[in-house]
């Protein structure tokens, strides 16, 4: 049609009005009883008489359609009842067009005009590329403009009242629903992994249909790693509350608020993972059972041989082949510290996985035996008896092996090997022979406490295999709680609790009780005789109210520093003094005295571990990979290397020395048979013997040491305890200030610096993204530090927040009473 310009194609009177036709989708989707499509965002309504509601912008003025009345059946206003599949449109005509109905060509709906009254018609942009819509910031912090502060309020006034906003706290799910029917329908699947075999399903002779149902769920929960919710077509009858789902939670209000429920006609399975690290897993627990094993039936073995007939003879160590003389030298301490290594990294992982298993299990677990259980800072010796009384059996099984494997079976085994005959002996028969046999009573102390290590390698085995890890991935770092904290209201449990120690976090959370689904922290509040009992068995017993690990502050750091001294001192005596009659009746003394050194050193190397990112965010304005930054989860040789490519220099050279100290129980032990009085040339004659068939020839009564080897041994020795002095005095005057208000030793000590925070914003819906994709999600160019910030509910709190927050910390002063000079104690600053 063509328009002049003195013709108006608005004009009533030239141009009659047209009337609207139905929608090309709105007349068969609707008379199909679908539900009518709904808005994706609530920027605009339309008025109740349109029945096209559609999810195209609109930016014109108000207005509504009102479609043809069409003789079909008017829309349904339900929702849909169809399933996940599409076998009941299967059986359905495809409806033909009719004689004067116009063919719809679906392919223009993508350039669609925007509906409403327009003054004119905007051209079609050509190419334009599909752009899904981004994550509405304004959801959660609001149009940030000088015109939105009383909806700024309104969110500060939300989260002080204790409702989450901007996406947290939205609860838990259903990603997938289907019918009982459907699911029995399906075929099972076998699962054919042998790392999943031993904690599979026994199979039963019998099973009703509600045991089938929630077997089949469950694996389908499982295999599908979704949340799945079941639609019962009949009341149940048999008890459900044993099952991963909503019928273990009782408060119909936290149902609500968390989780997706229809009371009576459905059941929710949550996925279970089963991720665990490789230190965990079957192959590597079999390895350390068979070392164990095989280590104690070779030195039985060697006992038999070699109790009564020496491993070699010799008069002078130069007359013994290299090899031969490395083999019995260094061999059996130094497979005895490797193989303590090894039980380490076991050790480790299952202390800093445990809280999570208990979180994971059926009915969640007390905050006192989870958030609030310290596995890294504890004494090594004591940590088995806290693992039994708290009934964490697969920590105290990995601690006991650990620490029969570190500390007994080094001791054990440079005590088996024994050199005669004796110093006073030698010296008065230079020219005799020397023998080295199996001692008795130490190889068959060595030899029990190997076999010990296999029993409870067995056991280990059997317990960390029965069961799911309940994790989905590695939890690191900050960002790992973060993630896994948003989804439901558990930071509301953290309220006030700022700079608030354990005692205080432990007595309002000692009742509680929380549980991992799906990926995420959630609070449980089922009650049963015996969650109510466990609750009663709480005895509520403490951690550390100091900010700082023992190792970082002077009570600590100050005795191991004098102690290396000590021992660094008690080298030269026992070698060059008449003190040598100590090594010589227990050379093991000397062994074991650097085994409480390593000991001491690895609790320092696992404090500055757990502190360097806090560290690192007391500095503010820290690079975003901080959060995601765990050294606790490396590896001890991995760790220093990781730390140097990071810059972390203070980090690398504790780590080092970790690698170092463990050198050090071989050479020193070498070193406790040996009179160094023979090397030193010149000391009144003393020390050298002539033999008399060869007058210019000097035999040693050293023992098994050559001049070489003593000066390299000894040097060798002498390096690591100063380079453990320098190191530990390094941490002590860098690290012994406070810059924390309490030890994130815990994760309810870890959430509890976090609740308040805005960044969490940054974390909704990344509880099930690994440490490399949460590293690449978070790195867009924010920064981030630790201390006093304004929280989201308009508050001042204390913890991690992105920057710029308002103060840094400093220990013992609280930035509220700074602000409010009227509430501050005077009298006490």
């Amino acid at each position: 049609m063509t328009v002049y310009g003195d013709d108006n194609p608005y004009d009533p009177a030239i141009h009659p009005p047209l009337h609207g036709r139905e929608s090309m989708l709105s007349l068969d989707s609707y008379a199909g009883g679908s539900s009518p499509p709904q808005p994706e965002y609530g920027g605009h309504s339309y008025c109740p008489g349109s029945s096209w509601s559609a999810s195209f912008g609109y930016d014109g003025a108000g207005g509504s359609y009102a479609p043809v009345l069409g003789a079909g059946p008017p829309p349904s206003r339900f929702p849909s009842k169809a399933k996940r599949t599409y076998g009941s449109a299967l059986g359905q005509p495809i409806p033909e067009e009719g004689a004067d109905e116009e063919a719809y060509d679906l392919s223009l709906l993508g350039s669609a005009a925007p509906m409403g009254n327009s003054n004119r018609y905007d051209p079609i942009k050509e190419d334009e590329d599909d752009v899904s819509p981004g994550f509405d910031v304004t959801a959660a912090l609001g149009p940030m403009t000088s015109h939105d502060e009383d909806f700024m309020k309104k969110l500060q006034a939300q989260e002080a009242s204790g409702m989450l906003t901007g996406g947290l706290g939205q609860g838990f799910h259903a990603d997938v629903q289907m019918r009982d029917a459907e699911l029995l329908t399906q075929p099972d699947v076998v699962q054919r992994s042998i790392s999943r075999s031993f904690s599979r399903r026994k199979p039963s002779a019998r099973l009703g249909r509600f045991e089938t149902i929630r077997q089949r769920g469950q694996d389908e929960a499982n295999r599908k790693g979704e949340v799945i919710e079941v639609i019962l077509e009949e009341g149940p009858g048999a008890d459900l509350s044993s099952i991963e789902g909503l019928s273990t939670v009782a408060s119909n209000d936290f149902r609500r608020s968390t989780f997706p429920t229809k009371e009576g006609k459905t059941e929710i399975f949550y996925p279970q993972p089963n991720w665990k690290p490789p230190t965990m897993r079957w192959p590597y627990l079999t390895l350390l059972i068979v070392l164990s094993a095989g280590l104690s039936g070779v030195q039985e073995i060697l006992f038999q041989k070699f109790h009564k007939n020496p491993i070699i003879k010799f008069v002078s160590p130069d007359d013994v082949d290299a090899w031969l003389y490395f083999a019995v030298k260094f061999l059996p301490t130094l497979v005895a510290v490797t193989f303590g290594v090894f039980w380490q990294f076991t050790d480790f992982e299952v202390r800093r996985l445990e809280a999570f298993y208990q979180l994971s299990r059926q009915q969640g677990a007390l905050a006192s035996k989870s958030i609030n259980a310290d596995y890294v800072t504890s004494y090594s010796f004591w940590r088995p008896f806290r693992a039994i009384k708290l009934g964490h059996y697969a920590v105290a099984l990995s601690s006991l092996a650990s620490t029969l494997a570190v500390s007994l079976v080094p001791t054990c085994a440079a005590a088996s090997i024994m050199l005669t005959p004796n110093r006073k002996e030698r010296i008065q028969n230079p020219s005799d022979e020397k023998e080295i046999f199996v001692a008795a009573v130490w190889s068959r102390l060595l030899t029990i406490t190997l076999a010990l290590c296999a029993v409870l390698g067995c056991g280990l085995l059997y317990v960390l295999q029965s069961r799911r890890s309940g994790l989905l991935s590695d939890v690191r770092g900050i960002a790992g709680l973060a993630s896994m904290a948003v989804v439901s209201h558990v930071l509301m449990d953290f309220k006030d609790m700022d700079t608030a120690k354990h005692k205080d976090i432990h007595q309002k959370l000692k009742r509680r009780r929380y549980m991992l689904r799906n990926s995420s922290l959630a609070p449980y509040e089922g009650s049963s005789a015996k969650v109510e009992a466990e609750s009663e068995q709480d005895d509520g017993t403490h951690l550390s109210e100091h900010p700082h690990p023992l190792m970082l502050r002077p009570m600590g750091s100050i005795p191991f520093i004098i102690g290396l001294i000590l021992f660094a001192g008690l080298i030269p005596t026992f070698l060059f003094t008449d003190a040598q009659v100590l090594t010589d009746k227990a050379a093991w003394v000397v062994t074991a005295l650097a085994v409480i050194l390593k000991l001491c050193w690895g609790a320092m190397d696992t404090t500055v571990r757990m502190m360097e990112p806090y560290y690192i965010l007391s500095k503010r304005h820290a690079h975003s990979k901080t959060l995601t930054l765990d050294y606790t989860a490396l590896p001890f040789a991995y760790m220093p290397l990781r730390a140097l490519l990071n810059g972390h220099f203070l980090v690398f050279l504790v780590g080092f020395g970790s690698v170092m100290v463990e050198f050090l129980t071989i050479l020193v032990t070498s070193l406790a048979t040996v009179d160094g009085q023979d090397f030193i040339m010149g000391y009144y004659g003393k020390g050298k013997w002539k033999d008399p068939n060869d007058k210019d020839s000097e035999l040693l009564n050293s023992g098994q040491e050559t001049i070489r080897s003593f000066y390299i041994t000894l040097g060798a020795t002498l390096f690591i305890l100063i380079y453990m002095f320098v190191v530990s005095n390094m941490v002590f005057w860098r690290r012994r200030h406070p810059f924390l208000p309490r030890q994130p030793n815990t994760i309810a000590s870890i959430l509890a610096f976090i609740h308040q925070s805005k960044m969490l914003y940054n974390f909704v819906g990344t509880s099930k993204l690994n440490n490399t994709e949460m590293a690449k999600k978070l790195d867009d160019g924010k920064t981030y530090g630790l201390g006093w910030f304004t929280g989201r509910d308009g508050q001042t709190h204390c913890g991690v927040d992105q920057e710029e927050l308002t103060s840094s910390y400093k220990h013992g002063v609280d930035y509220t009473t700074m602000n409010n000079p009227w509430n501050a104690q005077w009298d006490v600053l």
